[in-house]
């Protein structure tokens, strides 16, 4: 019986949503910045670049290995937290802001991309912390439950070379829901108790990327929260701009997903926009009012997009051939929108594309030809479609071979005329 009962255990843990490895504590963590600014429609397209952020050069970028993340997903499988309520007693169970308000100097909508980190469009929101010009951290401000909450555990980025730890805490409203705070720069040691040292956490994994050694501790709680109780501070830390906040529902699953066995392991088909919790009022219209996005068309509210992907055509998140993991993300590509520019289509391209920085690529999409033609529109037609875009000195080529598989390349110097356009052994092959 008792161990029927620990497979009952372990099977269950595998479908909550913080026993999987997720972009809100990426195992290869990087700094939150500020997306700068984008142009107006009449001036020229420019990519969301976030120069607050010290990108470390690409040969000294180390992801954790396979076993690493494989790892760190087995260790936290054998754990289940506690039992919560089944069924929350409200759709809408936030009603206080994360962080005051006057400490909020903008809110960056869910799916925002910076590879190589995030090649896909992430599953959180930022909360960008107001700082003083000039400054290389933001202020350090309280940090608040949103709602009447169950504290379930608390996740820890140990920074060991630059001498600070970062946290990240799991709250839920009931059993299917669970928020994430990530960039937690301190816990409150009123309801957390000491945390100067990690002798009762657990240690999951320690590995070395961009010159900085990690150490990711993990500890299990559960406590009672209330809406506007101080859990912590936010701000603070060099480079980390930003308050994350990401919720993910059980009993939600993304509409359309091409292949969901890529994302077993991740939240991704569980995430919901955070905004959607707030009940109306004062506290979610203040929010909504800082939020930056543009609406798209039929949009009343802004809310952001997670998967984008549309089966059957070259829209969506595309998996570098040979590669089975999703995480981490910096080998793949995301065909898709932007988060902040509805009406614009990305290129969110990792490092798997020769002769191609990673970086995110513009342009307005059309509805017609063979020139920056809009992702849905492209099928297993037999064309070679080719995209201008910033940044880029020539044209990017990309063929969708089978409803499962497109070829890409970067064409140096080449022109917009499709019969230059030729494949060659320095394509790069995806998969869904």
């Amino acid at each position: 019986m008792q161990v029927i009962l620990v497979l009952i255990i372990v099977l269950f843990s595998l479908l909550i949503p913080h026993g999987c490895i997720a972009p809100p504590s990426q195992p290869s963590p990087l700094p939150s910045t500020q997306p700068e600014t984008m142009a107006p429609e009449s001036a020229p397209i420019v990519p969301i670049t976030e120069p607050n952020e010290t990108q470390p050069e690409k040969e000294e970028i180390k992801t954790p290995t396979i076993e690493q993340q494989e790892a760190e997903v087995d260790s936290r499988e054998e754990t289940t937290p506690e039992e919560r309520s089944s069924e929350c007693t409200s759709d809408t169970p936030f009603n206080t802001a994360p962080l005051d308000i006057d400490d909020i100097s903008s809110i960056v909508a869910l799916g925002n991309m910076n590879p190589p980190g995030h090649v896909f469009p992430t599953d959180h929101i930022y909360l960008y912390i107001t700082k003083t010009e000039g400054s290389d951290h933001p202020h350090v401000v309280p940090l608040y439950s949103p709602g009447d909450l169950t504290v379930s555990m608390v996740n820890s980025s140990e920074h060991v070379n630059a001498g600070f730890t970062d946290y990240s805490i799991n709250l839920q409203p009931c059993e299917h829901i669970t928020v994430v705070l990530g960039h937690v720069s301190s816990l409150s040691s009123e309801i957390f108790g000491e945390t100067s040292s990690f002798e009762e956490w657990t240690l999951e994994n320690e590995y070395s990327t961009g010159g900085e050694t990690y150490r990711r501790w993990r500890k299990e709680y559960n406590i009672e929260v209330k809406a506007g109780e101080v859990i912590g501070t936010a701000g603070g830390n060099p480079n980390q701009w930003a308050l994350d906040l990401g919720v993910y529902a059980l009993n939600h699953s993304q509409e359309s997903v091409a292949n969901p066995q890529r994302w077993l392991k991740s939240w991704y088909l569980h995430a919901v926009d955070p905004l959607t919790l707030f009940e109306d009022g004062a506290v979610l219209d203040q929010l909504l009012q800082l939020v930056d996005r543009e609406l798209a068309e039929g949009e009343s509210l802004p809310y952001g997009s997670v998967l984008q992907d549309i089966p059957g055509t070259a829209q969506g998140c595309w998996f570098f051939s040979g590669i089975s993991d999703t995480y981490p993300e910096d080998p793949h590509l995301a065909l898709v929108h932007s988060n902040i520019y509805p009406s614009r289509a990305v290129l969110s391209v990792g490092t798997s594309i020769p002769d191609l920085d990673s970086s995110t690529y513009e342009f307005l999409p059309e509805n017609s030809g063979l020139v920056n033609r809009d992702f849905k529109e492209i099928t297993t037609d037999g064309q070679v479609y080719g995209f201008r875009v910033n940044q880029f000195d020539g044209v990017i080529i990309l063929r969708m071979v089978d409803g499962e598989t497109i070829w890409i390349e970067a064409l140096e110097d080449a022109t917009v005329d499709p019969a230059s356009w030729v494949f060659s052994e320095n394509k790069a092959i995806f998969k869904r």
